[in-house]
Parts: structure tokens; sequence; C-alpha cells
């Protein structure tokens, strides 16, 4: 069951990195959305002035909507990372629990068998020395 867990947390770490790359995919595609605009930007008819300054406005909302878009994205990996780390340490803790509880187990059972075992071996010498007499 533990190592059940384990999986599920790495499953975890797996889809939050195919996530990232998501992530990753949607700012190139910002980007090349971008570039389209900017190109149809500089073939319109407009002065090289007003060509300038538009150009300038969509470079400046571009870069804030993808500084935005990986901010939030670098938070929730950030959050996601610190969630599984302490998942991941509580697990490896009820492990070790686990087996301290295991051993603990396993010593009870070696001296009440130990005791058993004596006290049969008592009893087949008193019953030996019973069939001598």
């Amino acid at each position: 069951m533990i190592i059940r867990d384990l999986l599920d947390l790495v499953n975890k770490e797996k889809r939050k990195r195919e996530k990232a790359k998501k992530v990753q995919k949607f700012a190139v595609g910002v980007g090349v959305v971008a570039a389209g605009v900017a190109t149809g930007i500089l073939i319109a008819p407009k002065s090289g002035k007003e060509t300038r300054e538009d150009l300038k406005n969509i470079a400046e909302n571009t870069v804030e909507t993808v500084k935005d878009t990986v901010q939030k994205k670098a938070e929730m990996v950030k959050d996601s990372a610190a969630r599984t780390k302490q998942e991941v340490f509580n697990a490896i803790k009820d492990v070790h629990g686990k087996t301290e509880d295991v051993k603990e187990d396993i010593k009870d059972g070696y001296h009440e068998i130990k005791q058993d075992i004596h006290k049969t071996a008592e009893n087949i010498s008193n019953d030996i020395n019973k069939s001598v007499k």
C-alpha cells in the first residue's frame, strides 16, 4: 500500500511536468500570435510613427501577458512541489513508523516463542523424569 502511495506521488510529479510543458507551449503560442499581429501591423497602411507605436503597445501587452502567465504557473508548480514534498515526507515517516512497529512485533513474538520453548522443554523434561521413576 505504501509503495502504491509513492507511485501515486511520482505520477503526480509526471502530470505536473506535463502541465509545465503545456504552459511553455502556451507561451510560445502567445509569441507566435504576437508575431502575427506585428506582421499584420507592418503590412497595414499606417504611418511609420503609428506603426511603431502600435508595435510598442502590442509588445508591452504581450510581455505583460506572458510574465503574468509564467508567474502564475511558476507559483502553481512551486506550491505543488511543496505539497508533494510534504506528502513524500509523510509517506516515508509512515513507513518508518510501521517498520518500527513490525520490529517490535517480531521482538515480542520472539520472546513469547522462546518462553513457550522453555516451558515445553521443561514439561518434556518433567514428563521424562516421571517416566523414569
